[in-house]
């Protein structure tokens, strides 16, 4: 470490080639701005590589599909009565005049009788009749086909997209209202639209509260403008870098990614404060202002060199998730820290050798010693009552379960979950899922396939997740035709002519069959897919099936790999911090109280967020990856400032080097004040992500905070107990059995 602390002043002699290598890389960095990809698409949170999503892609190519926009018409009255057809019709010219729109499908069909129903029997119902006519006629569906050809003049699709849906949605509310008539939509482009919608929002309160958290932090503890500068100048310098980075990279970027710039200036302000809170104690012993700096340095650098490589290490584990979103928001955050790290040793000590030797009376945490010295006074009853809540704790954990639902991911004021709210009302919903039949051989399905599809439909029909199943057999019963009949007809005919291009390949080789099951969380999708395989395996079908299909199916095995991912990260950063604390403090002591005080918050928290009736979600799941490479950060401060000894606990007992209790009173009076204040930095940091829109991002938010307040709170009231217990206690212990 000294020859580290020797390079940080040599770097400080020569400030002019220090500010130009960091323009440099802020001239790199912006130079790759135009390469951001700011596109907000719920599909971005799948690998490009995900066989479910090429299968899935591949079916959204092979059939003509009606998800991407749906319109939803409530009114009180029919929709089949007259005066509501006019209305409909002059709606639907309107509509057709908007250049934005290539063709509307849906109801219109059958008002303006384009549906085909030449080959239905004159006492059948058309089969897609009720998809989009509920059955008291107060509800109509009408799909909206967009075109994209003014994407080009848009900087991104999101941008296009919120315009042309703005003026579909405003134009059919100023139509409708008159007659009291709800719009809604729904679908693919809904749901990117408020997605995007949310980024904005997210952003818009973000960075005020970033700015009004430094603003207090500065008012309140700090009052010395150079450091408050320099402070914001590191920040501001680490997001120009990381925006860079992004861009370069070309990683991808989605809602949840509006967090980053919130971690990223609240560790940048936490681990900065460390530094100048050793500058101000040195000071009001009497020190000169450079002589406080040169303290400063001296007894930070190594605790924040390895606190850094903790939390990179830590946000490094991200990258082991599944989704690209999360994998770039860990790359993101731990490229951060350390262009903080550089900053903090380099830049912030420029402009804090201008700071004034002031030492006026601020706000401070000096009484936490106190309070940590009373707990410490009841040794056996705090690590009784630890090891009961642990106990409890870890019972509750064991409860907890997956049950992530992207289409929950607004609030219940939103859009979208109205819209979907009403689909669930008046249809079958929008949970869907697809299987595509095909022939073994490359020819016109014919008996062996219809035949297993009627199978197949009437098992599915009787599970109690299925609303409905949708297949071709509705349209061969309604059409009232045999085999040889529909062999004819389909030969006959294109799947255009037949109007069967949402359920008939092009090629006639492959058939759809979709199912609209009930709203479900993600081990409840997984769990009846693995009950329909069981079905399946014990068919000799004859024909080709596809994996099923859906994007929330997709999301559901997402969620699952990305909580596992997760959790196998935060047991490796457990560990890598147990062997590193046991490094450093040359016993394996240190490092099993370094594990005990970072894994208890956690599973406390986890604790509590299950009996209020939390779950595992894509947000939680993160929290497990990312949370310890931060609360790490005050342990190691703590840990390796502690009196230390390399020697075993007979031998320190006859040794000069046997620490006391008096001087771990005398480390934690500089350590503990610190590690408070930067734990209300970062809880009220972490606590700009409750405004969110963005359910993720809320309980990203809500878990972090309260993990961080319970590190707090060990670091506090467990350390000082355990560190007597463990390695004051010790060597007295064994010096008095030498003496007996």
């Amino acid at each position: 470490m000294e020859r580290q602390i020797d390079l940080i002043w040599k770097i400080q002699r020569h400030p002019i080639a220090l500010f130009v290598v960091i323009g440099c890389l802020l001239i790199f960095s912006l130079a790759g701005y135009y390469r951001l990809n700011l596109d907000v698409d719920f599909s971005d949170y799948f690998s490009p590589s995900d066989p479910r999503l090429t299968a899935l892609n591949s079916m959204t190519d092979k059939f003509e599909r009606h998800d991407q926009l749906w319109m939803l018409l409530e009114t009180e009255q029919d929709w089949r009565d007259d005066s509501a057809e006019v209305q409909l019709k002059a709606f639907l010219t309107m509509l057709n005049s908007d250049s934005n729109i290539i063709s509307i499908q849906g109801y219109n069909q059958f008002v303006l009788g384009t549906a085909k129903a030449e080959k239905i029997l004159a006492y059948k119902t058309h089969p897609r009749l009720s998809s989009v006519l509920s059955a008291d006629g107060r509800a109509i569906l009408l799909q909206i086909q967009l075109d994209n050809s003014k994407l080009t003049d848009f900087a991104t699709q999101s941008l296009w997209l919120d315009e042309v849906l703005q003026t579909i949605e405003t134009n059919s509310q100023r139509y409708w209202q008159p007659l009291n008539v709800e719009v809604h939509l729904n679908g693919t482009h809904a749901l990117n639209w408020q997605y995007a919608k949310v980024l904005l929002h997210d952003l818009s309160w973000f960075a005020p509260a970033l700015l009004g958290i430094i603003f207090l932090m500065a008012l309140l503890f700090i009052r010395q403008k150079m450091w408050i500068l320099a402070l914001a100048l590191n920040n501001l310098i680490t997001l120009l870098l990381t925006l860079g980075l992004a861009a370069w990279l070309n990683l991808t970027l989605a809602a949840i990614s509006a967090f980053v710039p919130v971690i990223i200036v609240t560790l940048g302000l936490a681990y900065g404060s460390h530094l100048y809170f050793g500058w101000r104690t040195k000071l009001g012993g009497g020190a000169s202002p450079n002589e406080a700096l040169q303290y400063t340095v001296s007894v930070n650098q190594a605790p924040l060199f390895y606190s850094s490589i903790t939390t990179i290490f830590g946000f490094s584990l991200l990258t082991l998730s599944p989704s690209p979103p999360i994998q770039s928001f860990g790359i993101l955050v731990a490229f951060a820290v350390l262009c903080n790290y550089l900053l903090c040793l380099t830049s912030l000590i420029f402009f804090a050798q201008y700071s004034s030797a002031s030492t006026k009376r601020l706000l401070n945490f000096d009484n936490v010693v106190q309070l940590a010295k009373y707990n410490a006074r009841r040794p056996k009853a705090v690590i009784a009552g630890i090891v009961i809540f642990s106990v409890l704790a870890l019972v509750s954990v064991t409860k907890l379960t997956l049950n992530d639902d992207p289409l929950s991911y607004f609030k219940s004021s939103n859009p979208f979950t109205l819209s979907s709210q009403k689909m669930a009302q008046y249809f079958s919903g929008i949970n869907l899922q697809h299987y595509v039949v095909s022939t073994v051989e490359e020819r016109q399905i014919d008996k062996a396939e219809i035949s297993f599809i009627y199978k197949f439909s009437r098992y599915l029909k009787k599970q109690p997740e299925v609303v409905t199943v949708q297949h071709i057999g509705d349209w061969i019963k309604a059409a009232g035709i045999g085999q040889n009949q529909f062999r004819r007809v389909l030969s006959q005919n294109s799947v255009q002519q037949l109007g069967l291009a949402s359920e008939l390949a092009q090629d006639k080789q492959s058939s759809l069959i979709t199912l609209y099951l009930q709203p479900m969380t993600a081990m409840e999708l997984i769990a009846f897919e693995r009950k329909v395989d069981t079905w399946l395996a014990e068919q000799s079908a004859g024909v080709k099936l596809s994996l099923p299909l859906g994007s929330n199916l997709l999301f559901a095995h997402l969620s699952v790999d990305n909580a596992n991912n997760m959790l196998f990260s935060f047991a490796a950063a457990l560990i890598a911090l147990a062997i590193l604390l046991s490094i450093l403090k040359g016993s394996m002591i240190y490092g099993l109280i370094g594990l005990l005080l970072n894994f208890l918050p956690l599973l406390w928290v986890f604790a509590l967020w299950q009996l209020n009736g939390g779950f595992i979600s894509l947000g939680t799941a993160v929290v497990l990856g990312m949370m310890l490479g931060i609360i790490v950060d005050d342990t190691l401060h703590l840990m390796l400032k502690l009196p230390n000894t390399h020697i075993s606990p007979l031998k320190a007992a006859n040794s000069k080097l046997a620490v006391s209790a008096d001087s771990l009173w005398q480390s934690l009076q500089q350590v503990l004040p610190v590690i408070s204040f930067t734990t209300l930095t970062i809880t009220c940091g972490f606590a700009i992500g409750l405004v969110s829109d963005f359910t993720p991002i809320g309980q990203l938010s809500l878990l972090s905070c309260l993990v961080v307040i319970f590190a707090w709170g060990f670091d506090v009231l467990m350390l000082p107990v355990l560190y007597l217990w463990w390695i004051v206690m010790k060597p007295k212990e064994a010096k008095a059995k030498t003496e007996i």
